[in-house]
Parts: structure tokens; sequence; C-alpha cells
């Protein structure tokens, strides 16, 4: 096992952004950088893994990979619990998400499938409640 002495500044800032959700790695030539999950809500865009990266490998080409939903932890059991987590209501889902009334029951009885983009709502709609859960309080 290294010992802290040892590891270079470049394994360090590469250790650092792992912490963050934020994959590094050579590939050969390239290097490439991946927003692997999300800390505190932060959304990177390509230039901006393009940009770390080139501080840490600043002479080498780098093939960035933007965060990407992964659906398949949204189900109705999870939109349950952070309506619950959140004291949110149907009503809340209805007038903020732009839901009508009718459209919301089918989804939360099942009777509809939850689509990429149904599933992508409600994502962002909780994620925003969890950044602003200080300001709310």
């Amino acid at each position: 096992m290294e010992t802290l002495s040892k590891i270079t500044p470049q394994q360090r800032s590469i250790a650092n952004y792992r912490k963050v959700g934020i994959e590094i790695r050579e590939e050969g030539e390239i290097v490439v950088i991946a927003q692997r999950k999300l800390v505190n809500g932060y959304i990177l865009n390509q230039k901006q893994l393009i940009e770390r990266a080139k501080k840490i490998f600043p002479d080498r080409k780098v093939k960035p990979f933007v965060f990407s939903l992964d659906g398949s932890e949204i189900t109705l059991d999870w939109i349950g619990s952070k309506m619950d987590e959140f004291g949110i209501k149907r009503n809340d889902l209805i007038k903020q998400l732009a839901i009508d009334k009718a459209s919301l029951s089918l989804i939360l009885s099942g009777k509809v499938e939850l689509s990429k983009r149904t599933k992508a709502s409600f994502f962002y709609y909780f994620l925003s409640y969890e950044l602003n859960r200080d300001l709310r309080a």
C-alpha cells in the first residue's frame, strides 16, 4: 500500500475526483473522464469535465462522459417514499409537474408504465427538493 508521501499530485487529484463521483482514467493516449454519480446534485457538462481533466493531464486528448441517469431506481415505491420524505401531496405534483389529475392517478396506480421521460421528471423534481432542504426548513 502506498504511503501518502509517495502519492503524486496527479494521483491525489484523481482520488479526490473519485470521491465526488468523477472517474478519471488513462486509455492509451486518451484520458477518459466520466461523471458516474451526483454529489450534492451538481451536474457537469462536457466542457467542465474536459477542463477538469486538462488540469491533471494538460497535454492529453480528453474524452468526456456526462452524467447519465439510471432510471431503474425510479419506481412507484421510490416516488412514494420521496413524497413521504418531503411531505409532498398529489396536488403538489399536479401543480408543480404540470401533470393532470387523471394522468397522475394512472401513473401512481401503476396502470401506466413509467416512461424514461416521466422517471427523469420525478428524479429531478425530487432532487430539487433535496437540494433545497435547508432553504425550506
